[in-house]
């Protein structure tokens, strides 16, 4: 067994079946204990307004027992695909909630730049995973819209938080500059909807495509292509990858993709702005 998947077995083994209630490794401090009532108070909670609503789920924001602002991810019934996924790998079925808050912990570990996970709660066919509040948040995608000079500013950190992920073994599924955020007065950037997230010792090449490629989609108009083809190229460089016929094969199947992207209508569901 690899070292990734070892790490990750030994990383279920400690988290399967007790309570997160506690942050980890996330560098903001400890969280007040979570009370199970409280948590379970979250499946019918109803918001006075959400900061995001699609099928099966339902984000907002909640004041912690300390006061602390918090968000919440409510989900439904979990797709059954997701549930034979586990189980065609080897993992007993998690409800979603359960499962990104897993997800939150391993990648706070990995030093990818998450929001922190505070606590997620199941019953029944219902879950929720609590994390950190982001101040101030706006999506990379919005934030270079407006101000496509940025480009050559941000472009750093995204390939740094992107091959850092990738290199962990993890991919998105919804990589698109709308789940890079940018966070608080000192503009941290941060990864955001990782419900979809999956963790894989040998991630096939697909995925990897599929991201680069919601990469290349949500790029704004405003910003010059260039930067899509000198993400892919440094991101290429940092796996390795470096023979010209290879590189060409890469680029023509995440061009393909996009490509196919944009034929698609969007699915994800409502967005609210948060200053409403």
């Amino acid at each position: 067994m690899g070292v990734a998947a070892r790490s990750l077995n030994e990383h279920n083994s400690r988290t399967m079946g007790r309570p997160q209630n506690r942050e980890e490794g996330a560098g903001m401090g400890r969280t007040p204990e979570l009370r199970e009532d409280w948590l379970r108070s979250l499946l019918s909670l109803r918001p006075q307004r959400f900061f995001r609503r699609g099928p099966g789920r339902e984000t907002f924001s909640v004041d912690l027992p300390g006061g602390q602002p918090a968000v919440v991810k409510r989900y439904g019934q979990p797709r059954p695909m997701e549930g034979l996924r586990r189980l065609v790998h080897g993992q007993r079925p998690m409800l979603p909630g359960k499962q990104e808050h897993q997800t939150l912990c391993e990648l706070t570990e990995a030093r990818v730049s998450v929001p922190a996970p505070f606590a997620s709660f199941a019953e029944g066919s219902q879950s929720v995973v609590v994390m950190e509040h982001l101040p101030g948040l706006v999506s990379l995608r919005e934030q270079l819209a407006a101000n496509p000079g940025e480009a050559s500013r941000f472009y750093p950190q995204v390939l740094e938080l992107v091959t850092r992920f990738h290199g962990a073994g993890w991919y998105h599924r919804d990589l698109y500059l709308d789940h890079l955020v940018l966070a608080g007065e000192g503009r941290r950037l941060v990864l955001i909807d990782l419900e979809r997230a999956r963790h894989d010792p040998f991630p096939r090449r697909r995925w990897f495509i599929k991201d680069l490629a919601a990469l290349w989609h949500s790029l704004p108009e405003e910003v010059a292509p260039r930067w899509a083809l000198r993400f892919l190229a440094a991101w290429l460089n940092a796996r390795g990858i470096r023979a010209r016929d290879r590189r060409r094969r890469w680029l023509r199947a995440v061009r393909a993709k996009e490509a196919r992207m944009a034929k698609h209508a969007p699915r994800g569901g409502t967005s609210y702005p948060q200053g409403t």
